[in-house]
């Protein structure tokens, strides 16, 4: 049996190559013919994917999600330049310490992007998920070289404390073609907006975030002002905490899905349709799986070209009745190999290939569900 597996990465625990290798290696200690392809929808490892479908790594000075410096690399193919924000300043770049949402910036996607520009690029891709901040864009165009001032006229520093002071921006020239990925559909403002949404998992305070709100309300507004472009509701604009809304606005960049962009790149579709069966899977299989990720796709995928799909998940709270409606044929999660979320997180790799284990002694003849 032909196998595809294209999984991506379990969030905080797991890359999506080594999700696919231990998938993979169960499958193929069975004797199934394994296509791996780990993937990425504009979050962690979309750089390591594109890296392996033509482009080339460079690196350039940059600074973290508290700007503190590192080095950051850019993608390239040609004259196009790719650069992973999880990577250069996102919540993995800042681990080490406390979550601070005030002091979180995006100044470090903005720094490799204007090192991509002087390098000579002609078309900019950022990929925008795993974001630390939730800063407007503010720090992405004060690394560019807008400058983003303060009811004196004085610089606001490029983060949400900075998103907040904001009163005026001295737009220049940027040139070339600009486009973000996404891997969420959420607007920029309101119920289902960015602070709303993602601005918790960053470590805003609930008693901070209508403040927040406010806030991103009035930065939308002087995005508006200044660019002529509203972008209080459009699509994806809520992305990384704004900062495709203000990439949007002040650059021109289109706003894509990540994954369908990954998909086309690793010809996804074809190697569907070249595949008898197909394994996906994620950290959370959930509902957020279907709002723009990469396993949401694969299933969609499968499901319109007519080939079973499973997923393996780190855990899922949804019944059979839920996945199969979805177009899901099995489902196996590390949490139950393990007894709790808790134990297949501390020992992640472990518990991943024991369900990886469990996903492939179910493949029988007549590939019935996987419990």
């Amino acid at each position: 049996m032909r196998i595809l597996v294209a999984p991506d990465k379990f969030k905080a625990t797991l890359t999506a190559d080594q999700v696919c290798e231990s998938i993979a290696d169960a499958l193929q200690k069975l004797g199934h013919v394994v296509d791996a392809m780990p993937l990425a929808d504009g979050g962690d490892g979309t750089a390591a994917v594109v890296l392996r479908h033509g482009f080339d790594a460079r690196t350039a000075p940059v600074v973290d999600g508290l700007g503190r410096p590192r080095e950051g690399v850019i993608a390239w193919r040609g004259t196009d330049a790719l650069i992973e924000m999880a990577q250069v300043c996102g919540l993995a770049t800042v681990c080490d310490v406390p979550l601070d949402p005030w002091r979180a910036s995006s100044l470090g996607l903005g720094l490799a992007a204007r090192a991509a520009r002087d390098a000579g690029a002609a078309s900019i891709t950022l990929a925008l998920g795993g974001s630390a901040s939730i800063d407007g864009g503010v720090g992405l165009l004060e690394g560019l070289g807008f400058a983003v001032l303060d009811r004196r006229g004085n610089p606001v520093s490029p983060d949400l404390v900075g998103m907040s002071q904001a009163a005026s921006i001295e737009p220049i020239e940027i040139g070339g073609f600009w486009r973000v990925l996404v891997d969420v559909t959420s607007p920029l403002v309101g119920p289902l907006g960015a602070v709303r949404v993602f601005g918790p998992q960053k470590g805003l305070e609930s008693r901070e975030v209508g403040r927040v709100s406010a806030a991103m309300c009035r930065w939308a507004h002087l995005l508006e002002r200044v660019f002529g472009v509203d972008v209080t509701q459009i699509a994806g604009g809520g992305a990384a905490g704004g900062v495709a809304a203000a990439a949007h606005a002040a650059l021109g960049a289109t706003i894509e899905s990540g994954a369908e962009f990954i998909a086309d790149l690793t010809s996804l579709r074809e190697r569907v349709r070249a595949a008898d069966v197909v394994v996906t899977g994620e950290g959370a299989f959930d509902e957020q799986t279907f709002s723009g990720k990469a396993p949401g796709l694969v299933i969609s995928i499968a499901r319109e070209i007519g080939r079973p799909v499973y997923v393996v998940a780190g855990f899922t709270e949804w019944p059979e009745a839920e996945w199969r409606s979805r177009g899901v044929a099995g489902v196996v999660t590390c949490s139950d190999a393990a007894g709790s979320p808790e134990l297949a997180r501390r020992e992640s790799r472990r518990w991943l290939d024991t369900a990886a284990s469990r996903l492939a002694q179910g493949f029988g003849p007549a590939l019935g569900a996987v419990d």
